[in-house]
């Protein structure tokens, strides 16, 4: 029988994403599940009993990376970290992919922000960090500033961005620590104006890849600082248009798109901010 189910992993905070109602939109009414687990290999391990394809998120995607490292393809591995995993029928993995990096790419065009030949700061040093350090490197930036609370793995980023001839330090206070981009890339933020002040030019650009209430913190302070601002909703519906063309196998028709596209406005129109 071939597989049809599909979920997403991560811990619970899951349990407000909208990637079910997006993905349900193309594969049908309840396809697409949340499965929440603190423990990454007993959740991938289920997956491999039951599910067609996951969706992994926040903390679970470096693990996925680690577990799936003989199929990664070109964007997770210059990432080290996983949010698409593709199973045969079997549940051996086929593909690891990390949709991320395009999702930024097409975020940033639509919202037109300009990345090449800019500073840009991200503020977190997680999963999501590591693909927009290899988004930033791709889309041209002259120069990455990590912001984030633990050193070591903010140089793990600093790392990162080298193996993509990409300059970039780790911020230590310096009035250079300051970017033209900032990108937050953390699932928790405590004090986003703090932050902001020192990783934010005034009058600049501020992406925090958070959505609904949780970004509302960041946008206050972002706006306050002249900044143009935009949520994670861009980058969430254009990572899981290419999840979706993965777990399908082929690329989405147009009905397809504008079904998911639909799903995401309906969904931003009943959530309260």
């Amino acid at each position: 029988m071939t597989r049809r189910a599909l979920w997403l992993v991560g811990d619970d905070r899951i349990a407000a994403s909208p990637s079910p109602a997006l993905h349900d939109a193309v594969f049908g009414a309840g396809a697409y599940t949340l499965h929440a687990d603190v423990d990454a290999d007993a959740a991938f391990v289920a997956a491999e009993r039951t599910c067609r394809g996951i969706n992994v998120t926040s903390p679970h995607k470096v693990a996925a990376a680690r577990r799936y490292d003989a199929v990664l393809d070109d964007a997770a591995r210059a990432c080290g970290a996983v949010n698409t995993v593709v199973y045969d029928d079997d549940g051996r993995a086929l593909r690891a992919s990390n949709t991320d990096v395009v999702g930024l790419l097409v975020a940033w065009r639509r919202a037109a922000f300009v990345v090449e030949g800019r500073s840009v700061a991200v503020i977190g040093a997680g999963g999501a960090a590591r693909a927009v350090v290899v988004a930033v490197a791709e889309a041209g930036a002259a120069r990455l500033i990590v912001h984030a609370r633990r050193r070591e793995a903010s140089a793990v980023l600093v790392a990162l961005a080298a193996a993509q001839r990409l300059d970039a330090s780790i911020a230590d206070g310096r009035p250079d620590d300051i970017a033209d981009v900032v990108v937050v890339a953390a699932s928790d933020l405590d004090d986003p104006g703090a932050w902001l002040s020192r990783s934010s030019s005034t009058g600049g650009v501020v992406h925090d890849l958070r959505y609904g209430a949780r970004a509302i913190g960041v946008r206050d302070a972002a706006l306050r600082r002249g900044a143009r601002f935009a949520d994670g909703t861009t980058m969430l519906l254009a990572q899981a248009e290419a999840a979706a063309a993965l777990f399908q196998g082929a690329p989405l028709d147009v009905s397809q798109q504008i079904a998911m596209r639909q799903a995401m406005a309906a969904w931003l129109k009943r959530t309260p901010i």
